[in-house]
């Protein structure tokens, strides 16, 4: 039993709004394995909590939603917790690199001109129209044909991007990966088990991997597959990308040599560039 377990079975239970009297017998037979104190088991349910309460607070205003008044109900947020709150969002300002910086992996054409959503509506642009480019601009700019008849010469097709693997038992999330990257111009293999995504490490030997964390009690984690990939001497770049931002997680991944440790949400020029990184 280790204690990422147990980190694992709260962020559960709070991603459902609430402990139940079933998880909390999980939970207190979990601590007594652990040997974990009252205090010490209550600054970990804490800053799940917290945790999470920031996860649910960033995906609504994604979404443009400014009302929280429930969430703080529901998560039970304190004056206390708010001050902590406060002081994390500043630490992490305060350490994020300024916007400037990303100019050293530039987000493609085709990544700036429509949202990451927008995913038909961009394949739609970049099969008729040249990137950057109005459509009557493009025909004015086109070389006549020489003969009339002549049936117009097929596009060049690109040259195949690097390979790489996604890990992740969430669909969606697998999805709207691989539609970034794809549409950035890599290739790209999915697997929705730890086990799988071993197998294709194996298999495949992906350029890079971007492996989540959690999936699910019990089951083998993403630091797993990753020191199983390095047992195996498979030296690839190695990205965990979780919910997870407990400093005790980072701190392991980095202690083992993860190569990054990224959180979700992730946007899509952030990943781009985290991507180009390792793979020039």
């Amino acid at each position: 039993m280790k204690r990422e377990d147990l980190i694992s079975l709260l962020n559960e239970a709070f991603e459902a709004g609430f402990i139940t009297s079933s998880v909390q017998s999980q939970i207190d037979t979990m601590r007594r394995g652990l040997k974990m104190t009252e205090e010490e088991y209550r600054q970990l349910e804490d800053d799940v909590r917290i945790d999470t309460y920031i996860r649910k607070v960033k995906e609504r205003e994604r979404k443009g939603v400014t009302f929280m008044g429930d969430l703080r109900k529901q998560y039970k947020i304190t004056e206390d917790d708010r001050l902590r709150i406060q002081e994390r969002f500043d630490r992490a300002a305060s350490a994020a690199p300024q916007k400037t910086t990303k100019s050293t992996a530039p987000v493609p054409p085709a990544a700036r001109t429509a949202p990451a959503s927008d995913v038909l509506a961009r394949s739609e642009q970049l099969k008729n129209h040249a990137p950057g480019m109005p459509a009557e601009e493009v025909s004015a700019a086109a070389p006549a044909p020489a003969k009339k008849k002549a049936a117009a010469a097929p596009p060049p097709s690109p040259a195949a991007g690097p390979l790489i693997l996604i890990a992740d038992d969430n669909e969606t999330q697998l999805f709207l990966t691989r539609k970034t990257l794809e549409e950035s111009g890599y290739q790209c293999v999915t697997a929705d088990t730890p086990e799988s995504a071993v197998r294709i490490i194996a298999e495949k030997q992906p350029a890079l991997v971007l492996c989540d964390i959690n999936f699910g009690i019990g089951r083998p984690t993403g630091m797993d597959v990753f020191t199983n990939t390095r047992t195996k001497k498979f030296m690839m770049p190695f990205i965990l990308v979780s919910a997870f931002i407990q400093k005790e997680f980072m701190e392991h991944a980095k202690r083992i040599g993860v190569t990054e440790y990224i959180t979700k949400p992730t946007e899509p020029d952030e990943l781009i560039a985290v991507v180009k990184k390792y793979l020039k």
